[in-house]
């Protein structure tokens, strides 16, 4: 981290809305264009120079490429998206948003699907990555639970191809050297606080945002490809998840929701906005509470969050009895690797990594229509 740092400052979710495209060679004119014309509202009109300046801008999950459900002219969508639609990062569309960094001097944030030639060029990953205000890619990592409902269509995680991840992407981007904990969740320090990143789905488990947390994570990034229902009343599970993660881990959580995605099939409010900035103690400080493309703002205070943890009321995370809780993780329950000798399709996914049938077999679910101790 500098010598310097900025305590106040303000951080903006460009609410954006997203083409779903076939072809990388689209992404500029579907969407990124239009990204790059919002940095002419956002940081102009929402934020304050003087007292809180513009230090972060996040944007919507994969608000590059959009999802996309054909495989055309693939077999599968994993080779689609790797073949077709994912970028490298750094590369030409980074670039792009490195000259607003610079220009604004700001830290921009977003997913993307990736390829990284160093694991394999047969399937992408879901990348989060944070740009400084050098121009620099600073931060990287991997969505580690993707939606499996449309898996394929979000890419692989790094657990399916554990030991080659570990080999390629040990102590790079934020990452501490030889320390796995690091490796699948990096918390970054900058001028402007120790800075993580959870995208979408991956924030349904408790288990990550935790993992940012006892890293020291102070301002909690997610970016959101959230669909109806559960982006929206009366389910509220985005707004939900967010505001437990900061007050459970003592964080901001700043949340950028995606504005319409236009892609075959899709009606126009499939996804509800709803892009938000948490404080520590859970409270919603800025809520754009409706579908569609904006751009919001809200401030984030350093030193309050800081001066917060140090208070051991309510103090959650510094309270934790860990030892009986490493016995709940003693047993492995989603396939570690399942990817390492083989290419990610959908019968491999049916066939191999849904641990369902050994929770019934264990008696830990019952099935329907089962009653008592017979369940067992």
């Amino acid at each position: 981290m500098g010598d310097t740092m900025i305590d106040l400052y303000s951080v903006v979710c460009m609410q954006m809305n997203r083409v779903g495209i076939d072809h990388r060679k689209d992404i500029r004119k579907a969407n990124l264009d239009r990204c790059l014309e919002l940095f002419g509202y956002g940081p102009l009109r929402l934020a304050f120079r003087d007292y809180a300046p513009l230090k972060l801008v996040l944007l919507p999950e994969v608000f590059m490429q959009g999802w996309n459900n054909d495989p055309a002219p693939y077999s599968n969508i994993f080779t689609k998206v790797a073949k077709d639609m994912a970028i490298r990062i750094p590369g030409d569309e980074t670039g792009l948003l490195a000259e607003q960094a610079k220009k604004y001097n700001t830290y921009i944030a977003g997913s993307a699907h990736e390829v990284i030639p160093e694991i394999s060029t047969e399937y992408a990953f879901n990348a989060a990555f944070i740009i400084d205000p050098n121009g620099e890619v600073v931060y990287k990592r991997h969505k580690y639970c993707p939606y499996l409902p449309y898996r394929g269509r979000d890419d692989v995680s790094p657990h399916d191809v554990w030991d080659k991840y570990i080999e390629v992407m040990d102590g790079t981007y934020g990452r501490t050297k030889g320390n796995i904990l690091s490796c699948m969740f990096p918390v970054i320090e900058t001028e402007i606080g120790k800075l993580g990143y959870l995208i979408c789905n991956e924030a349904f488990y408790p288990e990550h945002a935790r993992a940012l947390g006892l890293q020291g994570c102070e301002v909690m990034l997610r970016s959101s490809g959230m669909a109806e229902p559960d982006g929206g009343p009366p389910q509220n599970l985005w707004e939900v998840s967010n505001r437990a993660h900061a007050a459970f881990n003592t964080m901001y959580v700043v949340a950028c929701a995606p504005g319409n995605l236009y892609v075959n099939g899709n009606p126009t409010n499939s996804y509800p906005g709803h892009s938000m900035v948490i404080d520590f103690h859970g409270a919603i400080i800025q809520h754009a509470d409706y579908p569609g493309e904006t751009v919001t703002a809200a401030q984030i205070s350093l030193q309050a969050v800081r001066s917060r943890r140090m208070d051991p009321r309510q103090n959650w995370i510094t309270q934790l009895r860990t030892e009986a809780y490493k016995e709940m993780y003693d047993k492995p329950i989603y396939p570690i690797n399942l990817y390492k000798d083989c290419l990610p399709t959908e019968q491999a996914e049916r066939s191999q990594a849904q641990p369902i049938k050994r929770f019934v077999d264990e008696g830990i679910f019952v099935p329907p229509g089962v009653y008592g101790p017979a369940a067992r």
